[in-house]
């Protein structure tokens, strides 16, 4: 059975919305403000498990999710569903002609198919509308706004959508 520390969720979560960067030890523990022999050791176990993967390119190990593995896969959805940041309650009813959202304190993107027309409104709140394609095309080109949105927000719904849209895009990273 598979249990993961709030460390170990951490780096998971991290390496999930940081999809678009190589990332080292050194580099995760740095950002996460965790001891690289931590990070070490979580990435090992999770790499054990076929969670994570290593990849070496010269003289660097950069990781990343293993999308190939179901588990890793459903562990990403979950994280997604996390956020730190403390997101006022909204009435989502109106949103779920959506197939996902994600929200953090200024903005609101609605990922929707073509011809969906939403009518939300939320006070200080831009909202956007876009296409799985759009959002595909966005994270590829790595537009700061998209990836900012996916590193600090909260996904309210639709997160095996957005696992969707990242595997899509991982293989061009």
């Amino acid at each position: 059975m598979l249990s993961l520390s709030d460390n170990e969720f951490s780096v998971l979560n991290f390496l999930v919305r940081n999809f678009t960067e190589k990332l080292t030890i050194r580099n995760i523990a740095q950002r996460l403000k965790f001891s690289p022999a931590g990070v070490f050791n979580i990435l090992k176990k999770l790499e054990k498990q076929k969670i994570v993967a290593g990849e070496r390119l010269g003289t660097g190990l950069f990781y990343s999710i293993n999308f190939e593995n179901r588990i890793a896969e459903h562990l990403a959805k979950i994280v997604l569903l996390y956020s730190e940041e403390k997101i006022e309650k909204i009435d989502i009813s109106k949103l779920r002609q959506a197939n996902a959202a994600i929200l953090d304190k200024k903005a609101l993107l609605l990922i929707t198919d073509n011809v969906t027309i939403l009518d939300a409104a939320i006070p200080n709140v831009e909202i956007a509308a876009k296409t799985e394609d759009e959002i595909i095309d966005l994270f590829r080109k790595r537009d700061s706004e998209m990836l900012g949105l996916l590193k600090n927000g909260a996904v309210l719904f639709g997160e095996d959508r957005i696992v969707g849209i990242i595997k899509k895009c991982v293989s061009r990273f």
